[in-house]
């Protein structure tokens, strides 16, 4: 994965971003990676010119630490942080959460359906195959999707199919509901190529889970042992 932040870097692709786009400014422009070979403060300090100069509006991280969000947001405010993050990979809660509530920066969650394993649409026997004209499925290598892995946390997809049917809906529903029940300042942002599955996981807004119900999913994902979590990485 390409993660050069040097400021210069950081101009040139916003500069093509804007000509691609036709527009004159970028609402919000994500650093997609930290870069371990550039400070922080050097990009936040190139996102704070950007902003003066009004190509971008607000500026965010993607993956970032606590101590690298500090960093950055002591010199330039940073607006949102992008993460992974959904029923089956919650490491974020421990340092992030509380310090974007601290800084009043927004969450962003991606893969909050855990690439599609959370909709309770695959089994151990799923193929994810991979074409030159598709391209590489990675579901095919990710830990979640492994058949032993599978079997080892059938009890979480259990979890969300007992509460998908007593809220008539659907497992995706389900999880994101879970989501956006979580925190007030967190927005999941699920992914998908196909329309039925967009109104789908559009209307998941539309389940509001009670305060008992998120307790009662709470505790019994405290008591669940998940294996094969897909950590993700981080460039060095």
């Amino acid at each position: 994965m390409l993660t050069d932040s040097r400021p210069e870097t950081i101009r040139k692709a916003v500069e093509g971003s804007l000509k691609r786009l036709n527009t004159d400014h970028i609402d919000l422009y994500y650093q997609h990676r930290v870069d371990k070979k550039v400070p922080v403060e050097e990009v936040a300090g190139v996102m704070g010119e950007l902003i003066k100069e009004g190509k971008i509006t607000h500026w965010g991280m993607s993956e970032a630490d606590a101590d690298e969000i500090r960093r950055a947001h002591a010199l330039c405010p940073v607006t949102a942080i992008q993460s992974r993050y959904s029923m089956i990979s919650r490491q974020k809660e421990v340092e992030t959460f509380p310090t974007v509530e601290e800084l009043e920066i927004g969450f962003v969650a991606f893969s909050p359906l855990a690439n599609g394993y959370l909709s309770g649409q695959y089994d151990k026997n799923s193929q994810f195959e991979s074409s030159e004209e598709k391209g590489l499925d990675y579901r095919s290598f990710l830990p979640q999707f492994k058949p032993e892995n599978m079997d080892a946390n059938q009890a979480l997809i259990d979890l969300i199919n007992r509460f998908a049917a007593e809220r008539e809906a659907t497992a995706a529903q389900i999880s994101l509901a879970w989501v956006l029940a979580q925190k007030p300042y967190i927005v999941p942002i699920p992914g998908t190529r196909k329309p039925e599955r967009l109104i789908e996981n559009t209307r998941s807004a539309e389940v509001i889970l009670s305060v008992e119900e998120l307790s009662q999913i709470n505790n019994a994902l405290s008591e669940l042992t998940i294996v094969g979590e897909y950590l993700g990485s981080r460039a060095k």
